[in-house]
């Protein structure tokens, strides 16, 4: 009589251990795959997922634990599903470990500051003009590139920062606009085939000329904006080739460190992530008045999209994010010195 009614329980917890290894296998097998899209994937929309690195890390490295607990309690016994796990892990960890390692372009704290730029995506419907003058203030860069700005927030940017700010431009299209303590020589709006628009201007760097560009390529939402965000990153890149000046590139890009487009980038300009030796540093979202996504599901969303480049004429000394100023992007800060 026993046997007969611990039978429903124990099939019923078998059932429920099947059921635990088929879904923990083909989370795995999705894993896997959005682990590998970024060395294979350059269509729309399948590209936006390669961005979300981090997070595959993350929950592969927390089945991996869960398997673990399961191996040890002998509820799993197949050292196969376990070795899927580790290997997605190894997959993640390899793309995100080398911004936390050292290069030849890090240099060390105590080295002589030359340069400080600061990129700002202030958001186009961010009113709160104070905030993000506030925030620029207190990091006293030596260049500030504001993007997504209209006529008010020139103003007020003008206005706000007019005292350690000698200099600026306002882009005629694009939303861009550079705020400077060092003189702009031939500050200029240009648009490179027909992608998109660009600020460029040349600066005096420790009696070098230094060629800097701010962008701020299209958002990849929906396949017309994607193909020309595409476009647009091409003519940087042949515009950047054309260049023989130090050059820095700094804007939001809409474009993580993972995506081809990305690699491609990188392979056809050789210009080097500030970011590099000083961690992922994901600067959007951030939550903000105007920001419609849910504030708990900020962080499991956060992405690395604004960033500074430089050529090898430079060492990084720092590279951080700061406050967002109610915007849905944080700053990226970047301390530079030109080398000999």
């Amino acid at each position: 009589m026993a046997v007969t009614q611990n039978f429903p329980q124990e099939c019923s917890t078998k059932f429920m251990i099947q059921m635990l290894k088929i879904i923990i296998l083909v989370t795995l097998c999705i894993l896997g795959l959005l682990s590998l899209l970024n060395y294979f994937t350059w269509s729309y929309p399948l590209e936006l997922l390669t961005h979300f690195r981090v997070q595959y890390f993350v929950a592969a490295l927390m089945i991996t634990g869960i398997l673990l607990i399961l191996q040890q309690k002998r509820i799993i016994k197949n050292k196969a599903i376990i070795f899927i796990a580790v290997a997605i892990v190894s997959l993640n960890l390899a793309e995100i470990l080398p911004w936390y390692l050292p290069n030849s372009q890090k240099v060390s704290n105590n080295a002589t500051l030359q340069i400080k730029i600061e990129s700002f995506n202030v958001n186009v419907e961010n009113k709160e003009y104070t905030a993000a003058i506030d925030v620029v203030r207190k990091d006293k860069p030596d260049i500030a590139l504001f993007i997504e700005i209209h006529d008010a927030w020139f103003s007020n940017l003008k206005t706000g920062l007019k005292d350690i700010f000698p200099y600026s431009f306002r882009s005629p299209g694009g939303g861009l606009a550079i705020f400077s303590r060092i003189p702009l020589e031939g500050a200029r709006g240009i648009n490179l085939d027909e992608a998109g628009h660009h600020l460029v201007t040349n600066l005096k760097v420790n009696g070098k000329t230094v060629h800097f560009i701010g962008t701020h390529p299209m958002v990849p939402v929906k396949p017309s904006t994607f193909h020309r965000r595409n476009r647009q990153l091409a003519a940087l890149e042949k515009y950047i080739n054309q260049q023989q000046k130090p050059i820095i590139i700094a804007g939001d890009f809409n474009l993580s460190p993972w995506s081809p487009y990305y690699r491609k980038f990188i392979r056809k300009t050789n210009l080097h992530n500030t970011r590099l030796g000083f961690g992922i540093l994901p600067s959007w979202p951030r939550p903000a008045t105007h920001v419609k996504i849910p504030s708990w599901l900020i962080p499991l969303l956060n992405i690395p999209i604004d960033h500074c480049f430089v050529s090898k004429d430079f060492g990084v000394v720092n590279t951080r994010i700061s406050e967002n100023g109610n915007s849905d992007h944080a700053p990226i800060v970047v301390d530079l010195i030109l080398r000999s």
